[in-house]
């Protein structure tokens, strides 16, 4: 019985910990990319900036004309 609870911990928290770390990693990229876009405006690029280009990028992907830039 206890070879299953670390499976079932492992079958649920790992696709929740990818979720996290993959979100996470791209938000610091997008934000990255937009200061280094706009750098007279870096300090002002927050993460709701980063949220609605993330949105954008993947509407964009969604409708099959994203171009990876």
């Amino acid at each position: 019985m206890s070879t299953s609870i670390p499976y079932l911990i492992s079958k649920f928290a790992d696709p929740i910990f990818a979720f996290t770390i993959g979100t996470a990693a791209a938000a610091v990229r997008i934000r990255r990319d937009q200061q280094e876009k706009y750098p007279e405006r870096a300090s002002e690029i927050g993460y709701g900036v980063v949220l609605a280009d993330g949105g954008r990028r993947l509407q964009r992907w969604w409708r099959g004309d994203f171009s990876g830039l």
